[in-house]
Protein backbone atom coordinates (compact mmCIF):
# COMPACT_ATOMS: atom_id res chain seq x y z
CA UNK A 1 0.00 0.00 0.00
CA UNK A 2 2.67 2.49 1.06
CA UNK A 3 4.85 1.74 -1.98
CA UNK A 4 1.87 2.28 -4.27
CA UNK A 5 1.11 5.62 -2.63
CA UNK A 6 4.77 6.66 -2.97
CA UNK A 7 4.67 5.76 -6.64
CA UNK A 8 1.57 7.92 -7.05
CA UNK A 9 3.54 10.87 -5.63
CA UNK A 10 6.11 10.63 -8.43
CA UNK A 11 5.30 7.94 -11.01
CA UNK A 12 8.21 8.52 -13.41
CA UNK A 13 11.22 8.91 -11.13
CA UNK A 14 9.89 7.90 -7.70
CA UNK A 15 10.59 9.48 -4.33
CA UNK A 16 14.34 8.91 -4.58
CA UNK A 17 16.63 5.95 -3.89
CA UNK A 18 16.78 5.21 -0.18
CA UNK A 19 13.88 7.51 0.67
CA UNK A 20 11.30 4.82 1.42
CA UNK A 21 11.65 5.24 5.19
CA UNK A 22 11.67 9.03 4.96
CA UNK A 23 8.49 9.31 2.86
CA UNK A 24 6.68 6.46 4.63
CA UNK A 25 5.04 8.65 7.34
CA UNK A 26 3.19 10.59 4.60
CA UNK A 27 1.70 7.46 3.01
CA UNK A 28 1.49 4.88 5.80
CA UNK A 29 -1.48 2.81 6.82
CA UNK A 30 -3.30 4.33 9.83
CA UNK A 31 -2.47 1.43 12.17
CA UNK A 32 1.10 0.78 10.95
CA UNK A 33 3.57 3.42 12.07
CA UNK A 34 6.87 1.51 11.61
CA UNK A 35 8.32 1.95 8.09
CA UNK A 36 10.60 -1.15 8.29
CA UNK A 37 13.00 0.60 5.89
CA UNK A 38 11.69 -0.94 2.68
CA UNK A 39 8.70 -2.58 1.05
CA UNK A 40 8.74 -6.35 1.35
CA UNK A 41 8.65 -6.68 -2.42
CA UNK A 42 11.72 -5.44 -4.27
CA UNK A 43 9.75 -4.61 -7.40
CA UNK A 44 7.34 -2.36 -5.46
CA UNK A 45 10.25 -0.88 -3.53
CA UNK A 46 12.13 -0.03 -6.72
CA UNK A 47 8.93 1.38 -8.24
CA UNK A 48 8.32 3.57 -5.17
CA UNK A 49 11.89 4.86 -4.94
CA UNK A 50 12.83 5.17 -8.63
CA UNK A 51 9.51 5.21 -10.49
CA UNK A 52 8.75 3.57 -13.81
CA UNK A 53 12.15 4.54 -15.20
CA UNK A 54 13.96 2.79 -12.37
CA UNK A 55 11.73 -0.28 -12.35
CA UNK A 56 12.06 -0.81 -16.09
CA UNK A 57 15.84 -0.34 -15.84
CA UNK A 58 16.05 -2.81 -12.95
CA UNK A 59 13.92 -5.40 -14.79
CA UNK A 60 15.94 -4.97 -17.98
CA UNK A 61 19.21 -5.44 -16.07
CA UNK A 62 17.84 -8.50 -14.26
CA UNK A 63 16.57 -10.12 -17.48
CA UNK A 64 19.84 -9.45 -19.29
CA UNK A 65 21.73 -10.98 -16.36
CA UNK A 66 19.54 -14.11 -16.41
CA UNK A 67 19.99 -14.44 -20.17
CA UNK A 68 23.76 -14.01 -19.89
CA UNK A 69 24.04 -16.75 -17.24
CA UNK A 70 21.79 -19.04 -19.31
CA UNK A 71 23.97 -18.52 -22.40
CA UNK A 72 27.10 -19.34 -20.40
CA UNK A 73 25.51 -22.57 -19.16
CA UNK A 74 24.61 -23.60 -22.70
CA UNK A 75 27.75 -22.44 -24.52
CA UNK A 76 29.34 -24.71 -27.09
CA UNK A 77 32.34 -26.56 -25.72
CA UNK A 78 31.54 -26.07 -22.04
CA UNK A 79 32.37 -29.05 -19.83
CA UNK A 80 29.75 -30.78 -17.67
CA UNK A 81 31.02 -29.43 -14.34
CA UNK A 82 30.98 -25.87 -15.61
CA UNK A 83 27.50 -26.38 -17.06
CA UNK A 84 26.25 -27.68 -13.71
CA UNK A 85 27.84 -24.76 -11.86
CA UNK A 86 26.43 -22.21 -14.29
CA UNK A 87 22.96 -23.76 -14.01
CA UNK A 88 23.30 -23.61 -10.23
CA UNK A 89 24.12 -19.90 -10.46
CA UNK A 90 21.12 -19.47 -12.77
CA UNK A 91 19.00 -21.21 -10.13
CA UNK A 92 20.26 -18.82 -7.46
CA UNK A 93 19.14 -15.85 -9.55
CA UNK A 94 15.77 -17.45 -10.35
CA UNK A 95 15.29 -18.02 -6.61
CA UNK A 96 16.13 -14.37 -5.94
CA UNK A 97 13.70 -13.30 -8.68
CA UNK A 98 10.82 -15.17 -7.03
CA UNK A 99 11.85 -14.38 -3.45
CA UNK A 100 11.91 -10.68 -4.30
CA UNK A 101 8.13 -10.86 -4.64
CA UNK A 102 7.92 -11.40 -0.86
CA UNK A 103 10.96 -9.61 0.53
CA UNK A 104 13.89 -7.38 -0.31
CA UNK A 105 16.97 -9.63 -0.44
CA UNK A 106 19.35 -6.73 -1.00
CA UNK A 107 20.18 -6.53 2.72
CA UNK A 108 22.80 -8.02 5.04
CA UNK A 109 25.50 -8.25 2.37
CA UNK A 110 23.38 -10.26 -0.07
CA UNK A 111 24.48 -7.96 -2.90
CA UNK A 112 28.06 -9.12 -2.27
CA UNK A 113 26.99 -12.76 -2.50
CA UNK A 114 25.17 -12.19 -5.79
CA UNK A 115 28.16 -10.26 -7.10
CA UNK A 116 30.49 -13.14 -6.27
CA UNK A 117 28.19 -15.59 -8.09
CA UNK A 118 28.23 -13.27 -11.12
CA UNK A 119 32.03 -13.14 -10.98
CA UNK A 120 32.13 -16.95 -10.96
CA UNK A 121 29.77 -17.06 -13.96
CA UNK A 122 32.09 -14.64 -15.77
CA UNK A 123 35.06 -16.91 -15.03
CA UNK A 124 33.18 -19.91 -16.39
CA UNK A 125 32.33 -17.95 -19.54
CA UNK A 126 35.93 -16.82 -19.97
CA UNK A 127 37.24 -20.37 -19.46
CA UNK A 128 34.86 -21.65 -22.12
CA UNK A 129 35.88 -18.90 -24.55
CA UNK A 130 39.55 -19.73 -24.07
CA UNK A 131 39.01 -23.48 -24.44
CA UNK A 132 36.91 -23.14 -27.58
CA UNK A 133 39.30 -20.67 -29.20
CA UNK A 134 36.92 -17.70 -29.16
CA UNK A 135 39.65 -15.79 -27.37
CA UNK A 136 42.91 -16.13 -29.27
CA UNK A 137 46.45 -15.08 -28.52
CA UNK A 138 46.47 -16.95 -25.20
CA UNK A 139 49.55 -19.07 -24.64
CA UNK A 140 49.14 -22.73 -23.70
CA UNK A 141 50.13 -22.20 -20.06
CA UNK A 142 47.22 -19.85 -19.42
CA UNK A 143 44.71 -22.30 -20.96
CA UNK A 144 44.95 -24.59 -17.96
CA UNK A 145 42.76 -23.91 -14.91
CA UNK A 146 44.45 -26.59 -12.83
Amino acid sequence: YAAGKMWELSPWVGVGPGNYGIVYPQVRLPQWEEPLGHAHNIYLNVLAETGLVGLLSFLLFWLITLGWIWRIAHADGIDRRSTALALGIFGIFIHATVHHLFDNLFVQGMVLHLGLWLALAALIGRQTEIQTGVITGIDEESRSWE
